[in-house]
This record gives C-alpha cells, sequence and structure tokens, in this order.
C-alpha cells in the first residue's frame, strides 16, 4: 500500500470523481476540499465504486479499517487515507 499519498494520489482520485461527476450531469468545478457525498454531488452507489477502486488500487481494507463516509467526503480526505501507512489506518 502506499504510504505517502503524492500529487499522483490526488490526480487520479479527481480524474475518477469528475468522471462519476460528468456521468450524473455535474461539471460544476471541483475543489481538493469540496464536500462529495455531504452535498450530495455523489451519491451511495458512487461510493461503493469509490471504495472498490480505493481497495483494488491501493491495497486498503475497509473492512479492517471500519467504513466512515467523511474519509472519502473530499478529494483531500481521501489522499490522507491512501496516504496513512497501514498501521495508522485502523
Amino acid at each position: 500500500m502506499t504510504t505517502n499519498a503524492g500529487p499522483e494520489v490526488r490526480s487520479q482520485m479527481r480524474r475518477y470523481i469528475v468522471q462519476r461527476l460528468l456521468m450524473k450531469g455535474d461539471s460544476a468545478p471541483l475543489g481538493d476540499d469540496d464536500l462529495l457525498f455531504t452535498s450530495g454531488r455523489l451519491d451511495s452507489l458512487d461510493a461503493v465504486e469509490l471504495i472498490m477502486s480505493i481497495e483494488t488500487d491501493h491495497g486498503i481494507n475497509f473492512s479492517d479499517i471500519g467504513f466512515d463516509l467523511t474519509r472519502l467526503d473530499s478529494i483531500s480526505a481521501i489522499a490522507a487515507l491512501v496516504g496513512q501507512p497501514s498501521a495508522e489506518l485502523a
């Protein structure tokens, strides 16, 4: 698993999330700290897809760390989650 989420992780997550938003017809600007789920821009199906992507691409097992939507509610939060050492995730 990645232990230091750099700009490439943010860029990857931004591309993925922008793609999901565009599929919903949402082309509004997206900042790194903009709320994704709390604001209603993304929904529960998007959360499942995002979790699957993070688990596959970054080796984070959400059943081990417990699900907390706030850890996915912005690009910054996702990058922080992906960048944490595995010992700190639980």
